[in-house]
């Protein structure tokens, strides 16, 4: 576990927490590294899970899947972000969503149980993880509002445009990547393949949107109105 010392401490959940502490603190919480090639279902949909995990190295995807089949990409989770730390600490504890491998990837998972209820020498490192957790639990519902704003929209160019000037903001409009290829990100925002392509395609005509070897450049103020769909 040594050699991902610096996503420990790069992740809230270990947040105030002294470095010399943190190996002690994995060991005392039961901690357990595992390895799962791409496309593995780490957990199915249905399935009680007791452990949240922490992502470090590779990437993996919540998806929800219809009765017919079809399926959606609910979030895309990177190396040092958390998964199912929210679904883990419901009462049922059921997944109504896949968690699976997108890219070859390592995950660290730890039983949630050992950090809602602290260890018996109650000390504060261990504490600060219960804090920590409801402080993240709290991002995480505040992020899935922002997904919703997207879906809001009406059309393809609408959510599209959302997701783009929301990415775009986070790096002060400079060049950016997204985590999805184009299908994934269709199944994203919940719209269909082509009709992806031939916004993004008339996006790039009107110079709304250079996309250049995978690095996006969106040139775009705020819409307002009806101004989308222009």
């Amino acid at each position: 576990m040594e050699q991902h010392i610096d996503l420990y401490q790069d992740n809230p959940l270990f947040t105030g927490v002294e470095e010399t502490s943190l190996l002690p603190l994995l060991q005392c919480l039961q901690a357990k590294k595992s390895t799962y090639t791409k496309g593995t279902t780490i957990f199915a949909a249905g399935e009680q899970v007791t452990k949240l995990g922490i992502v470090l190295a590779g990437r993996i995807n919540t998806l929800y899947e219809d009765v017919l089949g079809g399926r959606s990409i609910i979030s895309s989770i990177n190396p040092g972000q958390l998964f199912c730390d929210a679904f883990c600490c419901t009462k049922d504890q059921y997944l109504p969503v896949h968690v699976v491998a997108q890219t070859d990837c390592v995950v660290l998972l730890i039983d949630v149980d050992l950090i809602l209820h602290t260890c018996p020498h109650a000390c504060r490192q261990h504490q600060l993880l219960s804090e920590n957790l409801v402080h993240m639990l709290a991002e995480k519902y505040v992020t899935l509002n922002q997904k919703m704003v997207h879906l809001s929209g009406r059309t393809t160019r609408r959510k599209l445009l959302s997701y783009l000037f929301e990415q775009a903001k986070l790096v002060d409009g400079r060049p950016f990547a997204i985590p999805f290829t184009q299908q994934e990100l269709a199944d994203y925002l919940f719209i269909d393949r082509s009709g992806l392509s031939t916004e993004l395609n008339r996006l790039k005509k009107e110079g709304i949107l250079e996309l250049d070897n995978g690095m996006f450049t969106l040139h775009l103020a705020p819409c307002a109105g009806n101004d989308c769909d222009n």
